[in-house]
């Protein structure tokens, strides 16, 4: 497959129907008010903690205290990508819960890109798996001979 998928998260927000210009969630247990940015914002935050994920754009719907989100995302080549949608998910959704009180209904995660490995940066204190583990380079196998290799 060849080309970019659009990002939802990039059209301007629908104008809020209290003329405001931001649509709000209402208190819920005596917090502030949240807007969708905020909320998004929360989102972005949260799926930016995952190793695999870089670039996150949310777009986030709130009604009644209840949030749906969805988000794009590009991801490192070579990582299994259920596995990080997965945990990207549940961080998301735990810290707007944490966060507002609203409930997370949905979490759709949408990967639009994948990461190569040259424009990798090391990652500063994410959750990679792998991190500070340094692999060997690779060598002639067993049963080789070093001649055949050169």
């Amino acid at each position: 497959m060849t080309g970019i998928l659009p990002r939802r998260a990039t059209a301007p927000p629908a104008p809020a129907a209290d003329d405001s210009g931001a649509s709000a969630v209402g208190l819920v247990q005596g917090r502030p008010a949240w807007s969708e940015e905020r909320i998004a914002g929360l989102a972005e935050e949260a799926a930016r903690r995952t190793w695999a994920v870089s670039e996150p754009v949310a777009t986030v719907r709130a009604d009644d205290g209840a949030v749906r989100v969805d988000l794009d995302l590009v991801a490192a080549h070579g990582a299994e990508l259920t596995a990080v949608a997965g945990t990207v998910r549940r961080r998301v959704a735990a810290r707007i819960e944490a966060c507002t009180g609203l409930t997370v209904e949905a979490v759709t995660v949408t990967v639009v890109g994948l990461r190569l490995p040259a424009e990798a940066a090391s990652p500063a204190g994410g959750d990679h798996p792998e991190a500070g583990r340094r692999h060997p380079a690779p060598g002639p196998g067993p049963g080789t001979d070093a001649r055949e290799a050169t």
